[in-house]
């Protein structure tokens, strides 16, 4: 189990490192001259590109460099020039995003950066720290460990630190969600902000956090007997390799992955139904069987609903094709789990059926002779009588 923290651990520190150095955090509209430029942003920078797309964004606002900076953006003078108003004694919108906005992200984006590296280090010790205890296996390893132990730091005490390590973790990733969250500007000029991807990363790292703190929470205190999930794994293992009980196995689990990688563009809580799935599937108990199937059925309609209004590729972010991608995915495990689950009752019901015919075959087989042997026994009587 330490080994299952410890990679989940190596999981966070890349995501977490990866969603700190990209311009994928906000997607807003600016304004320079009343003309619009969606931009792209960083916790300390932004990416322009113009209304087209175009990647000459950048020169309207901060010369010819590539990207410009947040902090210099919130300097630059403030032109506080408006559309023509509409109506007489309207105030018509700013043509120029503000210099307040600006250095509203330039603050968030700055706490934000601080306390995820805090964070990554924090992440890098607890990596460190369970793999260590992990790898007790190896001969010097082992002698370390037995060092410490001398030293007065326990097997248990042991545990309490790296699950505090783990915990502080969970509560930085989160802080560091909520501060960029509340702090962020809600408009550059033109509409709302949007966030994206990076936010998103963050969301799956709370996720694998609270994984892991959960696993090492239960260490310390056998919350729950890794017994049963033993036996699982020894029921997949018996199934045979071509059997729609083991294909059910193996679609389930890869919904659950599916789900568990488009946290980082929304949270899907129709994930839960996999829950009763899993139930009908260890237990063989039809009742979750059939409410599986009718709750995944208004799934699949409503689904069907937002298919139908899912805009081109070509017109989405990487984040929102990356979010589509495994939504799309998604809804074809649920029509695949849902065929597979007919297919198992059909195959089940036959055998079913058919032992029943023997059952019936061999009682009447067994009855006849009970009543053929009652018979002869009844004659050999009548036969003796006779004869006195």
């Amino acid at each position: 189990m330490m080994l299952v923290v410890a990679a989940v651990g190596m999981v966070v520190n890349v995501t977490q490192l990866f969603a700190m150095n990209n311009h994928a955090w906000i997607k807003a509209t600016a304004l320079h001259d009343g003309q619009p430029f969606t931009a792209h942003l960083s916790l300390d920078s932004v990416n322009f590109g113009a209304a087209d797309d175009s990647p000459q964004g950048s020169e309207a606002f901060c010369g010819n460099r590539h990207r410009c900076r947040l902090h210099e953006l919130c300097k630059q003078p403030f032109k506080p020039e408006r559309f023509q108003p509409s109506q007489a004694g309207e105030l018509g919108m700013l043509r120029n995003t503000q210099s307040e906005a600006w250095c509203g992200f330039d603050a968030a984006g700055d706490l934000t950066a601080r306390l995820l590296s805090f964070g990554f280090l924090l992440g890098l010790v607890a990596t460190g720290l369970t793999a260590m205890y992990a790898s007790q296996s190896i001969p010097w390893v082992a002698l370390q460990f037995d060092k410490i132990e001398d030293m007065g730091f326990t097997d248990r005490i042991q545990k309490y630190i790296m699950c505090g390590c783990w915990v502080a973790l969970w509560f930085f990733v989160f802080s560091s969600m909520a501060t960029y969250a509340l702090l962020i500007p809600d408009t550059l000029g033109w509409g709302a902000v949007e966030l994206e991807a990076s936010f998103g990363l963050l969301r799956l790292c709370f996720v694998l956090c609270t994984i892991n703190g959960a696993l090492m929470v239960n260490s310390l205190e056998d919350l729950w007997d890794t017994k049963h999930a033993k036996d699982v794994w020894k029921d997949f293992v018996a199934i045979k390799l071509f059997s729609s009980r083991k294909l059910l196995y193996v679609l389930l689990f890869t919904q659950m992955l599916c789900y568990l990688l488009m946290v980082v563009t929304t949270v899907d809580w129709s994930g839960l139904l996999i829950v009763l799935a899993a139930f009908y599937l260890l237990a063989n108990d039809r009742t979750f069987m059939f409410f599986y199937v009718v709750l995944v059925t208004i799934s699949i309609i409503f689904d069907s609903l937002t298919f139908a209004e899912l805009p081109t590729f070509e017109n989405m972010t990487n984040g929102e094709q990356y979010g589509s991608t495994l939504w799309i995915t998604i809804l074809v495990l649920k029509l695949m789990i849902l065929v597979t689950i007919l297919v198992k009752e059909r195959g089940e019901a036959k055998k079913r059926q058919a032992e029943g015919r023997e059952w019936t075959m061999f009682d009447s087989t067994e009855g006849r002779r009970t009543n053929m042997g009652k018979f002869d026994e009844f004659l050999d009587g009548e036969r003796g009588r006779v004869a006195e």
